[in-house]
């Protein structure tokens, strides 16, 4: 008989149990993480920002940088770990902590830094998911900056240019050449934020009708109606830091089509500063402070600077003024669960354009113009951050408003040239016009008052696991743009310009620009090991609201999606420093909704002489006119899409950095004016057969007789009508500073190829006369507008040098432009199709219409055109010195461009060309108060 022990099942149900809650409670915690704080200071307890932490044992690896403020949080599983602190390839610390519990860490950095590494005077490539170049507030102020079109010179491939302060200076991004205002695309397409607040110019109407203003430094070169921000206006002495995104953004940002200027304020704590500057163009004048109350989480920044500028210091007739004030607030409130922050900041920017014409040169000393804009913004930004680890982080909502007081003031003499008369009817039909003086002043008046609002939301939420992070955001835009300005404001019986074809029309009756747009986008973060992957995939609908039923935009929404890859591969000792290598891939769509200028066109009123009967008595004379009003609105208009592609590399080993960036965009169906073509009929009254000298009253039309004409019209419409295809290579590279001698090389620049074309076929005219009457037919052609190719290949090499010991900065740059070319692709002459007096179109046979006035529908072309111009090498070196006295409490800076140049001669059509001298140095300097 087989003994059975009766306590075997309990033991075995007993140790089934055990195992089972050794099991759960290993599941558990695997699941449970608690949050880490690291703070890493030096050997004199300051914190240390911008190091590396790296977290890891047997079951895992983390890294995580410290901010700013030198403090970095992670999230961790409990367990026992080994950490180590990196800073510009040193590690300064290496040692265990053991997690258990939500808790802060110091790490005492061993190692002494040089902190010289610290001071950079140039433009830093960003590392993240998309290419960016970062400017920092000791870069500007090694810089000297007038205007923030000052600090496009840090960009891959940008030079410093001596600053044109009396036009309008539009950006231009990743392009090169200059195509006219055909091509405006680009620059209407670049966001500006101002502390996450856009600048945007949607409901900018401010043009002339001055037709007649043609001279380069003249009105219309200082409006920037369809072109964007006018970077005059936007003051670099408030700015703390300045990103400029070349890449793919994140789909938070929309409505834009080439890139992102995203400009920070300073905030906090600033001694009283003050700055003059003085150079051959420009006097300037800035003073800020910063307080913080430390105990209510309290921050206020405020600060005022003015700029008088004038393109010639000997002229003192033709100047640019801009005075800037700024005030900003920053608020934060801790709680349990969260932090809740609120900014606002509150700007104004005056400008004044202005001329007046020279008594030596003028003698009616009447003429003059200004253009006066005031900007007022308030924008307000609300954030609240979860403090603990769970699904919902954060909410971030922003609301800016924007009011702008535009006014175009111009006074000019008109003398007529011969008898001369205006139309006055703002309805079709027949009616009588007016002959004015011969001579007259014409006082003219443009106001407007663009209203901008803004709202957006982003949500974010977070899921994290042992090895994964995934981010999402979620939210959405709108924005509204409405202009209350009376318009064009003038007397009709005194134009501006006797040949204008308009009427004056009030800007307030024009309908309010509205979007709105949603979008979502998730950021996946995997830690594979030593490798880390990063994937961000987003996408954005956007849609224009307030549309009259028969645009094509009406009520649909188009799609902007967006993808970003970034591998991070392991860390790897290479000559005793630490070598890091990433890869990052881009690929996106952008689009951008046409402005109020381009949805709202004035209507072009057609005015036709019947009968022009100028006798010597003013009583008898008569002008007739057919007004005929035609509208060029284009409801076939959509938003200009971008599609962008870029690759970048990115490879430091310690303190020395490279980042290499290629990418390509098309932009097929941008804006831009093309002809329209209308039939019209008048009546051709003949007066032969009056006895001038016998007529007592002006001719009578209902019996005078007439001949009926038929001719066609050619007026412009906003189409998207414009391609514009970049390509190009961007690079930069950065050493550490070079012990004893504290140099630091950087190596920047870019190879830009951008070609500009018509996508759409144009109708054009000939001016001819046949038997005394215009030429009747209008030809179509394909291709017919200039194709263009540019090509450049800019470098710049900076050395720049800091002695501690003296507080010196020394910097010289060599810029070199290794060759320019540009060549106009071979165009046709031929039109497709022709226009004939009835207004039919129809195809054309060159073949068939040998012999007839159709003949002269096609266009000679000359062959030389289409030769390829190439500007060969160009090199001019800059220097600048930023000296420090009294622990910085007075910095005195200069700079001295092109102190020497070199421009290679070539040859044009068998001549010489010889650039020496043809530039003369460009000095200036400034002196700082920190007090």
């Amino acid at each position: 008989m087989v003994h059975h022990d009766s306590r075997f099942p309990l033991r075995l149900r007993f140790f089934s149990f055990l195992i089972f809650i050794i099991t759960m409670t290993a599941v558990k915690a695997q699941n449970l993480q608690f949050t880490i704080t690291f703070e890493i200071k030096s050997l004199d307890s300051n914190l240390i920002n911008d190091s590396e932490i790296k977290i890891y044992n047997e079951e895992n690896s983390y890294s995580v940088s410290t901010n700013e403020k030198g403090i970095a949080v992670i999230s961790l599983i409990p367990g026992k770990y080994k950490t180590e602190a990196w800073k510009n390839g040193v590690q300064g610390y290496s040692g265990k902590i053991s997690v258990t519990k939500t808790e802060t860490f110091t790490l005492l950095f061993q190692e002494k830094l040089n902190t010289i590494e610290e001071v950079v005077i140039t433009a830093k490539e960003g590392k993240g998911l998309t290419s960016s170049s970062i400017i920092n507030q000791r870069a500007m102020q090694h810089l000297q900056p007038s205007s923030f079109s000052d600090l496009l010179e840090l960009l891959p491939g940008g030079r410093s240019n001596d600053p044109v302060l009396n036009q309008a200076n539009k950006i231009s991004l990743r392009e090169t050449g200059r195509p006219g205002t055909d091509y405006n695309t680009s620059s209407m397409g670049t966001t500006f934020l101002v502390n996450g607040a856009p600048l945007n110019s949607n409901a900018n109407l401010q043009y002339s009708y001055d037709f007649l203003d043609k001279t380069n430094n003249g009105l219309k070169r200082r409006l920037t109606v369809n072109s964007g921000v006018d970077m005059r206006t936007i003051s670099t002495d408030q700015i703390e830091s300045v990103e400029v995104l070349r890449g793919i953004p994140s789909v938070v940002y929309g409505n834009l089509i080439s890139g992102i200027v995203k400009i920070t304020n300073k905030s906090g704590y600033t001694r009283w500063k003050a700055r003059f500057k003085a150079d051959g163009y420009s006097k300037l004048f800035a003073v800020s402070k910063g307080f913080e109350n430390k105990e209510k989480d309290l921050k206020i920044n405020t600060g005022l600077d003015y700029l008088n500028a004038k393109t010639d210091p000997r002229d003192r007739l033709e100047s640019y003024k801009r005075i800037t004030a700024h005030l900003g607030i920053i608020k934060e409130k801790k709680y349990d669960h969260g932090t809740a922050k609120w900014q606002s900041n509150l700007s104004y920017t005056g400008s004044l354009d202005g001329s007046k014409s020279d008594p030596d040169i003028d003698l009616s000393e009447l003429n003059s113009y200004e253009v006066n804009t005031h900007f007022l913004s308030l924008s307000n930004v609300f954030n609240y951050t979860k403090n603990k680890p769970s699904f919902y982080r954060s909410t971030e909502i922003q609301a800016t408003v924007n009011q702008r007081f535009d006014k175009i003031k111009q006074t000019k003499f008109i003398q007529l040239e011969n008898a001369t008369a205006f139309p006055l009817s703002r309805i079709e039909g027949e009616y009588d016009g007016y002959y004015p003086e011969a001579r007259y002043i014409s006082n003219y008046t443009v106001d407007g008052k663009p209203l901008d609002l803004f709202v957006k939301m982003i949500n974010n939420f977070q899921l994290k696991s042992q090895s994964m992070t995934h981010e999402f955001n979620a939210g959405f835009d709108w924005q509204m743009s409405k202009n209350w300005g009376k318009g064009q404001l003038f007397d009709i019986y005194r134009p501006i310009d006797p040949k204008a074809t308009f009427r004056p029309r009030a800007y307030r009756d024009i309908p309010a620009y509205m979007t709105s747009a949603l979008f979502l986008e998730s950021i996946n973060s995997l830690n594979a090991g030593q490798h880390k992957l990063t994937l961000a995939v987003g996408l954005r609908g956007n849609t224009m609201m307030n549309l009259p039923s028969s645009f094509k935009m009406n009520g649909k929404w188009y799609a902007d999606p967006r993808a970003n890859f970034q591998w991070e591969l392991p860390s790897f000792d290479l000559m005793d420093k630490k070598a890091t290598v990433a890869l990052t891939l881009g690929y996106g769509k952008q689009s951008l909704f046409p402005d109020l200028n381009l949805l709202y066109p004035e209507l072009i009123y057609k005015d036709i002489q019947q009968l022009n009967y100028f006798h010597n008595n003013p009583d008898y004379r008569r002008i007739n006119y057919k007004t005929l009003i035609y509208n060029p609105q284009n409801p076939d208009i959509e938003p200009a899409m971008n599609e962008k592609l870029e690759a970048r590399v990115d490879f430091s080993l310690g303190a020395h950095q490279l980042s290499v960036t290629v990418f390509k965009e098309n932009m097929r169906n941008a804006f831009r004016s093309m002809n329209e073509y209308a039939l019209y009929q008048y009546k051709k009254y003949d007066t032969s057969g009056l006895n001038h000298d016998a007529i007592t009253s002006p001719p009578d039309v209902n019996t005078l007789p007439y001949q009926t004409v038929s001719e066609n019209f050619l007026y412009t419409t906003q189409r998207n009508g414009s391609k514009v295809d970049k390509e190009g290579i961007e690079f930069q590279y950065s050493s550490n500073r070079i012990p004893v001698i504290n140099t630091r090389f950087t190596l920047n620049g870019a190879w830009f190829r951008t070609k500009y074309g018509n996508s759409l076929p144009v109708y054009r005219g000939r001016d001819l006369l046949i038997n005394g009457r215009p030429y009747p037919y209008l030809g179509l052609y394909e291709g017919m507008e200039p194709n263009s190719v540019n090509e450049v290949l800019n470098t710049n090499l900076m050395l720049d040098t800091y002695i501690p010991r003296l507080d010196l900065v020394f910097s010289s740059s060599f810029q070199f432009s290794w060759y320019s070319t540009r060549q106009i692709l071979p165009m046709s002459g031929i039109p497709s199709h022709y226009v004939d007096q009835n207004g039919t179109v129809l195809p054309y046979n060159p073949d068939s219409v040998k012999g007839t006035i159709l003949e002269s529908l096609i266009i000679a072309q000359n062959e030389d055109l289409y030769n390829s111009t190439r500007r060969p090498m160009e090199m001019n070196l800059n220097l600048k010195v930023t000296k420090s006295f009294r622990n910085k409490a007075v910095v005195v800076s200069m700079f001295a461009n092109r102190l020497f140049s070199y421009y290679t001669p070539y040859n044009i059509n068998g001549f010489t060309i010889n650039r020496k001298g043809a530039y003369d140095p460009y000095f200036g300097m400034e002196i700082n108060f920190n007090l």
